[in-house]
């Protein structure tokens, strides 16, 4: 689960998409793939392995001689927990203050406009 203590940080974001997309991976297959987007060094991969462990957000098995590293939270439970922080820092938890910013700040498709129209009947029906 995600908490306020082990939110992600921007750079730890870097390590998560390879990691859901891609696990297990070992701290050499991430040095390769995280060298040039977002460019660190290997002495920065492994500073961040090793936080995001300790932060319970990653988690390893060593097999053989190499660590695997795994994802220790879900994409879906980390992406619950940035939104309702984003509703709390920026609309004083109104979620109807999120929506109406959004809305009214980017044009939409037809296509999404039905979207929210259906995530917004389901949510009503579940309150039925």
């Amino acid at each position: 689960m995600v908490t306020a203590n082990n939110a992600l940080g921007k750079s730890e974001w870097y390590i998560m998409e390879k990691l859901w997309e891609l696990a297990p991976r070992t701290y050499v297959q991430l040095c390769h793939e995280l060298k040039d987007d977002p460019g660190w060094s290997r002495s920065t991969v492994q500073t961040m392995l090793e936080r995001m462990t300790e932060k319970g957000v990653i988690r390893f098995e060593v097999v053989g001689r190499a660590k695997q590293y795994y994802p220790n939270v879900a994409r879906d439970d980390v992406a619950v927990a940035e939104a309702r922080s984003l509703l709390e820092r920026a609309f004083a938890g109104s979620a109807s203050m999120m929506m109406s910013t959004l809305v009214r700040k980017k044009q939409l498709s037809k296509e999404e406009i039905n979207e929210l129209y259906a995530i917004l009947q389901e949510a009503e029906d579940k309150n039925d």
